[in-house]
């Protein structure tokens, strides 16, 4: 099977990619901001292309030269825009978007993957989010993925192109940090590390402060949302275009207690008062289990330890650029 994944060196595309890889997939990869460390085992094993979604040509070239069958739209920007910065941020959010789907139905893709986010629930009064809810964004970043979902539905009620969306959770692991995006000027960098990426920080030495221990969170490890986009992509069949992505959900301190065995020299403190930021309402994962067949496999032990190891093999590579002769 080839596999086009847009953004595929981001936080999620990296997972993605790798896990693609894994099970023989031909995947090819469009990014406009590659991080080539993230995935610098894989280099030899993928096809990279420096490129913009918000091009048309270039992602109509790319599926025709690599008889790409399926794609998974995983390239955006997390966040809304600086003042003055609306227009190139709608050319990637909706543009982007707008472009994958319809060189896919003139290309006739067999399935669009959409990665839409927990932000389009946006204000709710219900105590669990399912999909059935009515969209009700908050801010431009979740109104871009309710866009996004509803432009899927068109081209797949009107147009015949079979695209499902995933709405990501709170999910955790080695990129979330620092977001290709953030090269673009489109954002403003945010002042405080999200408290799951702090880890990265922990791995090199630095002391961190995590949230009060009782505040519960969903929690979801990247390899486990890497999991869910592949059933999504490759299902033979599926009853909804729309799926939450959760793992599980319980307390700051479980993290934070795997984090410290993890990593017994570093120096891991709680706050009396921090609460997780973007904090929402637990999400059903119940279609994408009974569905799809989502099984999560990493717990804060195994996903830690993994997320910990790609810090560390991210930094020898980096390491290794900067030892190389000139010239």
């Amino acid at each position: 099977m080839n596999i086009l994944i847009t953004g595929g060196t981001g936080f999620l595309g990296s997972y993605f990619t790798r896990y693609a890889v894994a099970q023989g997939a031909r995947v090819v990869l469009l990014d406009r901001y590659p991080d080539r460390g993230r995935i610098a085992d894989l280099l030899d094993r993928v096809t990279l292309i420096e490129g913009d979604v918000a091009d048309p040509d270039l992602i109509g070239s790319t599926i025709a030269d690599h008889a790409v069958e399926r794609i998974a739209h995983l390239a955006f920007i997390l966040g809304s825009p600086k003042p003055g910065q609306m227009l190139p941020y709608v050319h990637v959010q909706c543009l982007g978007t707008a472009n994958v789907f319809e060189a896919a139905r003139l290309a006739g893709i067999e399935r669009v993957l959409f990665a839409s986010s927990v932000a389009a629930y946006g204000k709710q009064q219900a105590e669990l989010l399912t999909e059935d809810l009515v969209p009700n964004p908050s801010n431009l970043y979740g109104s871009s993925k309710a866009w996004g979902e509803a432009m899927g539905r068109h081209y797949t009620e009107q147009l015949g192109l079979d695209v499902v969306s995933l709405r990501f959770g709170s999910t955790y692991g080695f990129g979330r940090g620092w977001r290709g995006s953030y090269n673009s000027g489109i954002l403003t960098t945010p002042a405080k590390v999200h408290y799951m990426a702090r880890v990265d920080d922990a791995v090199r030495g630095h002391p961190i402060e995590m949230p009060r221990g009782d505040a519960m969170a969903d929690w979801t490890y990247a390899g486990d949302a890497a999991q869910a986009a592949w059933l999504a992509l490759t299902s033979q069949s599926h009853s909804h275009q729309l799926y939450n992505v959760q793992a599980g959900r319980g307390p700051v301190a479980g993290f934070t207690q795997a984090l410290r065995e993890l990593l017994p020299q570093a120096e891991v403190r709680t706050s009396a008062t921090e609460l997780p930021g973007h904090a929402h309402a637990p999400m059903s994962n119940a279609r994408l289990v009974n569905d799809l067949g989502f099984a999560p496999a990493y717990s804060f032990e195994r996903g830690l330890a993994d997320y910990i190891e790609r810090v560390r093999a991210n930094d020898r590579y980096q390491a290794s650029l900067t030892s190389q002769p000139a010239g």
